[in-house]
């Protein structure tokens, strides 16, 4: 029994790390298949990928510390944001709608992102995990 809770344990965890990862990926490969087709501009892709790897790389650091990072209001907004304008920017593709609103929509997700991003980073900070002392890696010397 013991064995069954640690593997389901095991399963939570993995799951609360590669749920938002294959998200962001779904996300990533929507954004990048419109940039092939030329509905949107690169630089759209380019943003969110930074924004990304920014934080995966956040994620990274923090692994293994004692913190709990789960998802906030910011950032689900901003990824409810950028998958309306997805399906917005589709829609019009299809009735060759020409239109700004299409843009403006990536716009306001871009703004949502990048404040997601800085709120982040704040609680983190705030948090105390972005702090000088905390930035040191973690050694044990084993006698």
């Amino acid at each position: 029994m013991v064995l069954l809770h640690e593997n389901l344990t095991v399963l939570q965890t993995f799951g609360k790390l590669i749920d938002p990862l294959a998200d962001k990926v779904t996300q990533l490969s929507l954004l990048g298949t419109l940039v092939i087709k030329n509905i949107i501009p690169l630089w759209i892709l380019i943003v969110v990928l930074l924004k990304e790897a920014t934080m995966v790389a956040g994620a990274s650091f923090l692994y293994g510390k004692d913190l709990v990072v789960s998802s906030k209001w910011y950032g689900k907004l901003s990824t409810v944001l950028f998958y309306m304008a997805i399906i917005v920017s589709m829609i019009f593709k299809d009735f060759n709608i020409n239109t700004i609103w299409g843009l403006t929509l990536y716009y306001v997700a871009l703004i949502m992102t990048i404040f997601s991003l800085i709120m982040y980073f704040r609680q983190f900070y705030m948090q105390g995990y972005l702090k000088k002392e905390n930035l040191k890696l973690n050694e044990t010397i084993e006698k």
